[in-house]
């Protein structure tokens, strides 16, 4: 939260948009290693729900550090909604996903976000892309699937989903960019989705509430905690550089998830998993590269 506090602080270069949505990475792979741990004892709905009740204290607090609440006022109620829907949305069909799929072909279909995100830069914010920079994005998903060594087969319904959920979670990322240059407090963000999601589901939770244990909701806490301060940083990362210069980084979560799986759940990682990340790191560092030597001319 700290971090969350001290980065989020109108940062405009896009090197530091680029260390904002690592970090940001960092702490949903966090999220997504204390939700693992909790081991699918609660109904998804509940975990949403209570991620959404510490995500909100959260950015209150972030608020409260970063000069109070009366700047929390938005002057575009109905795109915040519409982001706030699509959000729901792309959550919604991934954890549809989850039961039918295995996870490695779930996550070949998510991390094609970055690519999306940077064909939708093109038409919906009028950026500029040039053809080394797609051939990084390419590159970095090729390195996505050495890793997960996906199946091949024909595309199923529970794959269409999956592809459906990546569009949204790509759509709501370039809302999110729309937003910003539209001067909104980054934290209006967060607090509109969390509490349109508490709203949401507080009818649900009558019929799928499960009383936690005491280090369960410690679990969920810490979960929703950084869930709430990574989606701060995320926002101010594509506020701060073109959505198709962070969307790639999008890719770093697979490194972050290599090492907690070997630190947490003692997975040891696979050759295949070392070369995709030496790909990864090496299509990241590029894309900085050629950020840094065009003087922010996106090519």
């Amino acid at each position: 939260m700290a971090v969350a506090a001290s980065a989020v602080t109108g940062v405009v270069s896009p090197l530091h948009g680029v260390m904002l949505a690592l970090a940001a990475f960092a702490l949903f792979t966090g999220m997504d290693t204390s939700i693992k741990l909790l081991g699918g004892r609660y109904h998804v709905l509940q975990v949403i729900f209570v991620n959404s009740a510490f995500g909100l204290v959260t950015v209150l607090v972030i608020a409260g550090l970063r000069g109070g609440y009366a700047r929390l006022r938005t002057t575009q109620p109905r795109l915040h909604a519409v982001r706030w829907l699509v959000s729901l949305a792309g959550g919604a069909a991934f954890f549809w996903c989850y039961p039918r799929l295995p996870l490695a072909d779930i996550y070949a279909v998510i991390f094609t976000a970055p690519l999306l995100i940077t064909a939708l830069s093109v038409p919906l914010l009028g950026e500029q892309v040039g053809w080394r920079r797609w051939s990084a994005v390419a590159v970095g998903f090729a390195g996505v699937l050495i890793i997960l060594d996906p199946s091949h087969g024909a595309v199923t319904l529970p794959a269409a989903v999956a592809l459906l959920g990546a569009t949204f979670h790509a759509l709501n990322m370039i809302l999110v960019r729309k937003l910003g240059a539209r001067a909104e407090p980054v934290e209006i963000l967060g607090l509109v989705g969390n509490v349109l999601s508490l709203v949401a589901l507080a009818p649900v939770m009558l019929l799928v509430w499960r009383t936690p244990s005491l280090h369960d909701l410690g679990l969920s806490a810490f979960a929703g905690t950084i869930a709430g301060s990574g989606f701060l940083l995320l926002a101010q990362a594509f506020r701060s550089a073109p959505a198709a210069l962070i969307a790639p980084f999008q890719y770093s979560q697979m490194l972050y998830g290599i090492l907690a799986g070997l630190l947490v759940f003692g997975d040891v990682p696979q050759p295949r998993m070392l070369v995709g990340a030496a790909i990864i790191v090496l299509s990241g560092l590029y894309i900085l590269r050629r950020e840094r030597c065009t003087a922010g001319q996106h090519t």
